[in-house]
């Protein structure tokens, strides 16, 4: 039996995860140094924890928007999937996400895989076109920054623009690869043909079986009528992230800056979650807090605290519902982690 291909997974995964926690340890020194903890601990302690219930409801309400937004997406591979499926789905995906850095991804195609009997391939499909719309959201709210916010963005987050700049450029390419590989199987074909003259016939037919399926999942895309509903949808999700973050405020007694300053801090602290880290930490820290305490003057304790306690919440809350439904559904951990480690 060849263990090398495992060995090499192994080490991959060794190597990512090794990364992905230096990444996390830098962040969190970043957002932490220099702090007074014992003025940190009297901040959070003077925080309205009511404040967390709206703050929680919204994440989840946001969560389940997405799961019926995946349904969407999934009804040309499989009509009528439960909304209930879908759901444990996502929050089982975040939950891989706070454990092992983007693991969710392959970790939900897996779920709802064995929930529905739906291809993984194609399910996987439909989440990497949902990480595109997030992008192209994403793309959104940075370009409405300078008509939210009038200070000295550039001066404060110099990198912010061209960030937002290569994040277009990227996901515009994969975006109309993608599509014309789904809508042209003719080219895709030709292309699995030269894939097969390099490759064993066996490898060969499971290449071209998975790369079909996951074309399935954007199926959906030729489905016109099936635009507007995906796009209220997703409009909403992030409609609700940032009345998350406003609604936080209140918490830390902030929301004389405003919703607006709360869809700023969103769209910067959103670049924090994106990054590999586990469920964001570290990353989202430094992010929120620095733009709080740069772009509207919070005091810097005061910001760190809301980063902790908004981060803690979701964390802690998301990671909660999702082994719920991990266990619930009876996914074992040696396939879902073999999932993960598969990336």
């Amino acid at each position: 039996m060849n263990t090398a291909p495992a060995a090499s997974t192994r080490v991959r995964s060794l190597i990512k995860y090794t990364i992905s926690i230096a990444v996390t340890v830098l962040f969190l020194y970043l957002a932490f140094r220099g702090t007074n903890f014992g003025e940190l601990l009297a901040s959070m302690r003077k925080a309205n924890y009511w404040w967390m219930i709206p703050y929680f409801t919204a994440l989840m309400v946001s969560h389940w928007l997405r799961a019926w937004r995946w349904r969407y997406m999934l009804e040309p591979v499989k009509p009528g999937i439960s909304l209930r499926n879908l759901f444990s789905g996502v929050m089982v995906g975040y939950m891989m996400n706070n454990i092992l850095p983007r693991a969710g991804e392959l970790v939900r195609p897996y779920a709802i895989g064995k929930l529905e009997g739906i291809p993984k391939s194609a399910a996987f499909g439909t989440i990497v076109v949902e990480r595109l719309i997030d992008t192209l959201s994403f793309i959104v709210l940075v370009a409405a920054i300078p008509l939210l916010y009038r200070g000295p963005l550039k001066e404060s987050f110099p990198w912010l623009e061209n960030t937002g700049i290569i994040v277009t450029i990227v996901t515009g390419v994969a975006l109309t690869v993608l599509i014309v590989l789904m809508l042209r199987r003719n080219w895709t074909s030709a292309l699995l043909t030269l894939v097969r003259k390099a490759v064993a016939p066996r490898l060969a037919d499971k290449i071209e079986r998975g790369v079909h399926s996951f074309l399935d999942g954007f199926i959906f895309l030729k489905r016109p009528d099936r635009f507007l509903a995906i796009f209220v949808l997703s409009v909403l999700v992030w409609a609700l992230y940032a009345v998350m973050m406003y609604a936080a405020y209140y918490a830390f007694d902030l929301q004389a800056l405003g919703f607006r300053s709360a869809v700023v801090v969103l769209a910067i602290s959103s670049i924090g979650v994106a990054m590999p880290t586990p469920g964001g930490t570290g990353t989202y820290h430094v992010l929120t807090s620095q733009s709080l305490s740069r772009l509207y003057a919070v005091n810097a304790t005061t910001a760190l605290s809301y980063a902790t306690v908004t981060h803690a919440v979701g964390f802690v809350g998301v990671t909660l519902i999702g082994l719920y439904y991990f266990l619930r559904d009876h996914i074992r951990v040696s396939e879902a982690t073999a999932e993960g480690e598969k990336k």
